[in-house]
């Protein structure tokens, strides 16, 4: 009995420590912010209208819109404007983000990685879809099964693999395939396209690379076979569509190497995008 009161005693003190000192089990969210008085106006780097990548980053935040500062249309543009300018701040797919020059912050403390995206703990993110009509042809089934079992190896190189590896046979069925949307996921599916077609010489994909939006558009009205979606489906489109998930990954937010930031809550992150925070030193 007094052995146990010594460990109860034990654990309220250290409780009533680490409450005195601002520790907590989970880690702290805010975290004392570095002088940013030598930053200037917030330029709010976002993707243009149709990206799947911004449709998540809109929904993850919960913002009407994220366009306070200006648009541009790839990732590339995003990476090479947060490397040019200290004052801004951008977001691209993390599987994209890991050679840029610019810095990628922490969200609520966690850094995007392969653990934190896997077990969810980085706040943001998201899912990897190919949307159809759900009439498949024969070589259509055939590439969307190598997708969900051995392509699985070939989306693990580029994100988070949303099946274990499996076997894979082609039934060499012939056709053409033709695969539209997310410039997020444009390498990946071409990749797997690549080895597919070593797996089935007789079928012959093409991957056009444009936005998520006018991939699932291009599906819906016949023009394509499989659309590339970084976001989820619409209402609407999920009536419409039918939808796999082959590989899952994040958003990562990214600064110049000049911004001493390290970490934003996602309260800062929202307000430098609906233009509560025009200035950064306003985050202070």
């Amino acid at each position: 009995m007094v052995k146990k009161k010594n460990i109860r005693k034990s654990a309220l003190l250290l409780i009533m420590i680490m409450l005195a000192t601002g520790i907590t089990a989970c880690g702290t969210e805010e975290e004392p912010l570095p002088d940013l008085s030598a930053m200037g106006a917030v330029t709010a780097v976002s993707r243009e209208e149709g990206s799947g990548t911004r449709a998540e980053f809109e929904n993850l935040l919960k913002l009407p819109e994220s366009d306070t500062g200006i648009v541009v249309d790839s990732t590339e543009k995003v990476l090479k404007k947060v490397e040019e300018d200290k004052n801004a701040v951008g977001y691209v797919a993390y599987s994209s983000a890991t050679d840029t020059n610019g810095k990628i912050l922490q969200i609520n403390g966690v850094l995007p990685s392969e653990k934190t995206i896997d077990n969810n703990s980085y706040p943001l993110c998201r899912d990897y879809y190919l949307a159809y009509n759900g009439e498949l042809t024969d070589v259509e089934q055939d590439f969307l099964t190598y997708v969900k079992s051995k392509g699985q190896d070939i989306v693990k190189q580029y994100c988070i693999q949303a099946d274990s590896t499996t076997t894979f046979l082609s039934d060499k069925s012939e056709g053409k395939i033709l695969i539209e949307g997310s410039t997020s996921m444009e390498p990946m599916v071409k990749a797997l396209a690549d080895d597919y077609q070593k797996q089935n010489p007789n079928a012959e994909i093409e991957v056009k690379a444009t936005d998520s939006s006018r991939g699932i558009t291009a599906v819906i009205s016949g023009e394509c076979d499989f659309a590339m979606s970084s976001r989820e489906l619409k209402d609407y489109e999920a009536e419409l569509l039918e939808t796999k998930i082959i590989g899952k990954d994040a958003i990562a937010i990214v600064i110049n190497e000049e911004n001493p930031l390290e970490n934003l809550t996602i309260k800062q992150l929202t307000g430098l995008y609906n233009g509560t925070y025009k200035n950064w030193d306003d985050l202070s």
